[in-house]
């Protein structure tokens, strides 16, 4: 009889009842800890994301139920599958399928509430790069529930323990930025042909220019048109590199896959678009390596690549080789040369004007968030035609 034997002993002799009921609670838990990852991953990816009215009040609401008492739940479910109750007719109460539907309750909070914080942690880093890769809101959520695999787990061993019930809420609300003019009277016109570099101060504006034009932010007001027309070109035919671009959690051939499935290339095409676009970039011998482990100009590089996955018509790049050695910058360089004789519009902010001189058909110069000069470069480095200009070549602060 189990109650004249100790603990230890039972444990020790393997006692069939308490094997029974050892493997009924691992049923029970594992069950509901699918069943909430079911509900909470997905539920958790979607808070993180979408922007709704309410959501500050859903995400304290969701964090308040990681503490939700036990016996609370218990009373709630039985109330629920009792013979008066509404779901009465479907006999569960009393059965191990009840016991997985109040751990469910239980466990899907605390799943929702962490996979909210760790995807909204890495949706900072991965924003931009898929907005620029046209991935919809159903893709979003599937790559960074993938990506954030490894650190759900936490999230899915905080369910099964119910440990994370006990930890203090983390609630995090939105705030409004202030309102800042961050660009002014901007008139801008990129023909075809060498690339337009953007250059000027830190906080001139050129990264915002190059995010206004790719339409990762609506201007307050004015207006960004193609061939003369709002948005004639689609975002599909606009492509960016970012300064610092984000690695995905993949090899570098499957960060350029993944890149060609957002731009609707078909899967038979794929691993041949892949290593065409390796070997443009000259990343063709590192292919299966992790992205995240490539060097910082490898890396540039492969972001080229997959932002090249497009096809696009435009291309723009936020500071391409900043922090890179010679021999990395070079490397860029080339692939920019080679993305120019492809006929596709080149954009791109720099600092190193020693790039700006070797890559610019045109350049632009922003003091303030204005255009201060547009020349050809030839002009531009050789006879600037305003005092800020001169200044700026000149390695003077401009204030």
């Amino acid at each position: 009889m189990l109650h004249d034997a100790s603990a230890f002993e039972l444990i020790l002799s393997g006692d069939p009842a308490l094997i029974t009921i050892v493997r009924l609670s691992l049923i029970v838990s594992l069950s509901a800890v699918a069943g909430a990852a079911l509900i909470g991953l997905p539920c958790g990816a979607l808070i993180a994301l979408a922007r709704f009215p309410g959501r500050e009040l859903t995400i304290v609401v969701l964090n308040a139920l990681m503490g939700l008492p036990p016996v609370v739940v218990g009373l709630a479910v039985y109330l629920l599958l009792s013979r008066s109750g509404p779901l009465g007719s479907w006999g569960l109460l009393f059965t191990p399928q009840a016991m997985i539907i109040a751990q469910t309750i239980l466990i899907a909070p605390i799943i929702a509430a962490l996979a909210r914080q760790t995807i909204e942690d890495l949706w900072v880093e991965y924003r931009d790069e898929l907005a620029a890769m046209d991935v919809g809101l159903a893709g979003r959520i599937a790559t960074l529930i993938w990506d954030a695999r490894f650190s759900l787990v936490t999230a899915l061993l905080a369910g099964f323990g119910r440990a994370a019930a006990e930890v203090g809420a983390v609630i995090i609300v939105g705030g409004v930025a202030d309102q800042l003019t961050i660009l002014n009277d901007i008139a801008l016109t990129l023909a075809a042909g060498a690339p337009t570099v953007l250059v000027g101060p830190n906080g001139a504006g050129k990264t915002t220019l190059l995010r206004l034009a790719m339409g990762l932010v609506a201007p307050s007001r004015g207006r960004v048109t193609w061939g003369g027309r709002i948005d004639a070109l689609p975002t599909t035919r606009r492509a960016i590199v970012f300064q610092r671009p984000v690695m995905l959690r993949r090899s570098a051939a499957g960060n350029i896959r993944y890149a060609l499935k957002a731009a609707g290339v078909a899967r038979s095409a794929r691993a041949a678009r892949a290593a065409e676009l390796l070997a443009l970039v000259g990343l063709n011998e590192l292919g299966d390596r992790p992205a995240r482990k490539l060097s910082g100009g490898e890396q540039q590089r492969l972001a080229l690549a997959r932002a090249l996955a497009k096809e696009p018509q435009v291309l723009f790049l936020d500071e391409p080789t900043a922090s890179l050695d010679p021999a990395a910058s070079k490397a860029v360089e080339d692939v920019i040369r080679a993305v120019t004789v492809r006929s596709i519009k080149v954009v791109m902010a720099t600092h190193d004007l020693g790039s700006a001189r070797r890559l610019a058909g045109d350049v632009v110069l922003l003091h303030r968030g204005r255009i201060v000069e547009t020349a050809d470069a030839a002009t531009f480095f050789a006879n600037p035609a305003t005092r800020e200009a001169r200044a700026f070549l000149a390695g003077e602060l401009l204030i």
